[in-house]
């Protein structure tokens, strides 16, 4: 194909999700970044009251007013969808809508419940967003590349989640931008562009689920489906102000997902609920477990859903990890630490440092081998059938700004890296059960609290500025955790500290980067992490600290 014919497909794909949008939910001019920052707040001066009240309700309220008919599916699906277009228009975010498939949806689930006197499921009527990825019948999956527009999914291809979900009674309605190859912590392609932060649209959405962040940030979701393969769920998560379910590897079910690296065995991506609403993320979570997944994907543990909360003690025990030792955190994201530390303590809850024998640093190294191990031949070659270039982003995972990175030479270096992150694990598995020693309690500290990112985001470009260290460390070392919001930047409390001196020039280009005008307002948060398959307890702790906070 020759570059024309590539870039035709791309405008051509763009322009299609644009045309998807009703008329009447068109903006007649859409605000330059300059003229409106906040997505979110800019929607809700666009919507009706009503519409306003059904997409601010948390899952609790909104299921129950369904199942009541105090509200109809269709009214609701309607909201979310007009919610929805807004936020596409202002940042980017949908890859595919489909909004008069989810009225149809919504219209049987009405009709439904006012013959039988029931609903279908626990997610009945409840619209819900899903990550380009997630398969649909007679909709693309292109995840970022050219060379995958145009070609719809068939019945056989829908993805397994999918179908527990709809099965629930959920309504889908769009699906999410991700970068190219979903391989970057922000969200390009030659398809879309930049999708832009719901807070701040001056900055990043964050990657790879930027899409469903920036979605549901500007509230046009309750609550969506990302991916996570060196923090794509909790990035966007964190930027946007929303809680994020990284699971341990195949806890829920990935099967039929279309993915980049589909079958890499050392570090895989995991499928997981994203939500301004803790409560959604369990119910969704829940809801999948007791559909028992593994009787139809043989990756998936059988391991049903646990309920924690009446096994764990008033008084608890966290560790908390402060740095890296690469470069001082922003202000923000020190202020987060620190309401989260105070708050706990404040319960009575014990918190000692995390110092363990394999450093965040240490698994972003490690991780940066394993990401690369095939010189990036599958996203080239990928590219190669469009004619389309590589988008600079995808490199960063590699550990590097530009060209091809090196890749394993031969199969017994692969062999190597899979046995490095099992010391790795080994290691750190250990260095956790020792803190039993530290603790009150007596038992090896119950959650880890650490940062999710060096700042609140970054604008588009500026990627390579940061080092990614703590997000892939939990994908490493594969422990469940819920990236938990704690407040937003105040430029007027987190001012930058003058007299501070850098460890190194990476350190002084990060803390000079922090800008408490760009910053403020947009969201800080923590990671809340447990061990493997421990996600009923990331959850409950993430409640813990919200409640705390």
């Amino acid at each position: 194909m020759t570059v024309q014919d590539w870039q035709d497909i791309a405008a051509g794909k763009k322009q299609a999700v644009d045309d998807s949008i009703p008329p009447e939910w068109r903006l007649g001019k859409i605000p330059s970044v300059e003229e409106v920052r906040n997505a979110r707040e800019f929607i809700e001066e666009a919507l009706t009251k009503e519409e306003r009240e059904i997409t601010n309700l948390p899952i609790k309220e909104l299921s129950g007013k369904l199942a009541s008919r105090e509200l109809t599916s269709v009214a609701v699906t309607r909201a979310f969808c007009h919610r929805a277009a807004l936020a596409h228009q202002l940042t980017t975010c949908c890859s595919e809508i489909f909004f008069d498939r989810a009225l149809q949806k919504a219209q049987e689930l009405d009709e439904f419940l006012m013959k039988e006197g029931k609903t279908i499921g626990p997610l009945h009527g409840v619209p819900i967003s899903l990550k380009d990825q997630v398969n649909l019948e007679g909709i693309d999956s292109a995840i970022g590349y050219v060379s995958l527009v145009n070609k719809p999914k068939s019945k056989d291809e829908v993805s397994n989640i999918a179908t527990i979900l709809e099965d629930a009674g959920a309504v889908f309605y769009v699906k999410t931008t991700t970068p190219m190859a979903m391989m970057a912590a922000t969200t390009v392609s030659n398809i879309y562009g930049y999708t832009l932060n719901a807070y701040n649209r001056k900055l990043t959405s964050g990657g790879s689920s930027g899409g469903e962040g920036a979605l549901i940030g500007a509230r046009g979701s309750l609550i969506g489906l990302g991916t996570d393969l060196g923090g794509s769920i909790r990035t966007p998560s964190m930027f946007q102000g929303l809680y994020g379910l990284r699971p341990s590897s195949n806890r829920l079910p990935y099967c039929k997902v279309t993915n980049s690296y589909a079958n890499a065995p050392i570090i895989c991506s995991v499928i997981g609920p994203m939500s301004w609403d803790l409560d959604a993320l369990e119910l969704l979570t829940k809801v999948v477990l007791e559909a028992k997944p593994w009787l139809k994907d043989p990756k998936v543990p059988p391991i049903p859903w646990r309920d924690v909360r009446s096994t764990y003690p008033k008084k608890l025990s966290f560790a908390m990890l402060t740095g890296n030792g690469l470069g001082r955190l922003h202000p923000p994201i020190e202020r987060a630490l620190k309401l989260a530390r105070q708050a706990l303590e404040a319960q009575g809850h014990q918190v000692i440092e995390w110092a363990p024998p394999v450093s965040v640093v240490e698994c972003r190294k490690f991780s940066a081998g394993v990401f690369s191990s095939d010189s990036y031949k599958e996203i080239v070659d990928e590219c190669s059938k469009s004619g389309e270039p590589l988008v600079k982003a995808v490199f960063s995972l590699a550990g590097t700004s530009g060209g091809l990175p090196k890749g394993v030479s031969h199969i017994h270096e692969h062999w190597d890296q899979a046995k490095t992150k099992y010391e790795y694990q080994q290691l750190v598995d250990a260095y956790w059960q020792s803190t039993a020693s530290e603790t009150t309690t007596g038992r090896p500290v119950d959650a880890v609290i650490m940062p999710q990112w060096e700042s609140c985001s970054f604008k588009p470009d500026d990627l390579a500025l940061f080092s990614r260290s703590y997000s892939v460390a939990t994908n490493v070392l594969d422990y469940a955790c819920v990236v938990t919001p704690v407040t937003v930047a105040d430029k007027y409390i987190d001012v930058k500290d003058e007299s501070y001196i850098p460890l190194n020039d990476h350190d002084q280009k990060l803390y000079d980067y922090y800008d408490a005008e760009l910053f403020d307002g947009v969201p800080a948060g923590v990671q809340v992490v447990t061990p493997r398959y421990e996600e009923e307890r990331a959850l409950y702790l993430s409640s813990v600290l919200r409640d705390a906070l």
